[in-house]
């Protein structure tokens, strides 16, 4: 028996997670406000994240890439879209899946 994968004929649709993001939510000072711009918690996340954008417009951090690790569901999507709402830039997404390990070969 062979499987074939069958495309769907209807126009394509990708539905974006983490809309609700408008940036860190932080105030004038860097601090975390405890619920703004589409966050609840992850106050010192933020509060880290408010520095690194600081030091990406006094243009003291050098290249284009940030790179956030760590367990699923700690929310480093979710600072990445608020750092990049803040900046006014894009984000480029990469899954693990979507990558390849140089030492694969």
């Amino acid at each position: 028996m062979k499987i074939e994968e069958v495309q769907s004929t209807t126009k394509k649709q990708r539905i974006a997670t983490h809309t609700h993001i408008k940036g860190l939510g932080l105030d004038a000072s860097g601090n975390a406000l405890p619920l703004a711009a589409g966050f609840v918690g992850h106050a010192e996340a933020r509060e880290a994240a408010g520095l690194v954008v600081d030091m990406i417009r006094q243009k003291k951090m050098a290249g284009r890439t940030l790179l956030l690790a760590g367990p699923p569901g700690t929310g480093k999507t979710a600072l990445a879209l608020g750092i990049s709402q803040e900046l006014g830039s894009k984000v480029t997404e990469l899954s693990p899946e979507e990558t390849e390990n140089v030492n694969d070969g």
